[in-house]
């Protein structure tokens, strides 16, 4: 689905960024907010002939990743699935 948004569905079209804890996609089409709190990425994603503003919130200390996160919740549901069988 074309949604006017570069690096979701063109990851190729992202800037690799070097910085201390690893290497950040960088998308042309997002702006960047540091503050001590973390970090956002504001951006528009186009869906038909609608237009949406997309934020991304990361928190500087979070405790754990949304990646570990929304691999944990699979887990649990894989476990209550297997118990309810």
């Amino acid at each position: 689905m074309e949604t006017g948004m570069i690096g979701a569905y063109q990851p190729e079209m992202a800037v690799l960024k070097k910085v201390n804890d690893g290497v950040h996609p960088v998308y042309r089409d997002t702006v960047y907010e540091l503050c001590e709190e973390g970090m956002s990425g504001k951006r528009f994603m186009d869906v038909g002939d609608r237009r949406f503003r997309v934020t991304s919130v990361f928190p500087a200390n979070a405790s754990s990743t949304a990646t570990q996160k929304f691999l944990s919740y699979i887990d649990s549901e894989l476990t209550k699935e297997s118990h309810s069988a």
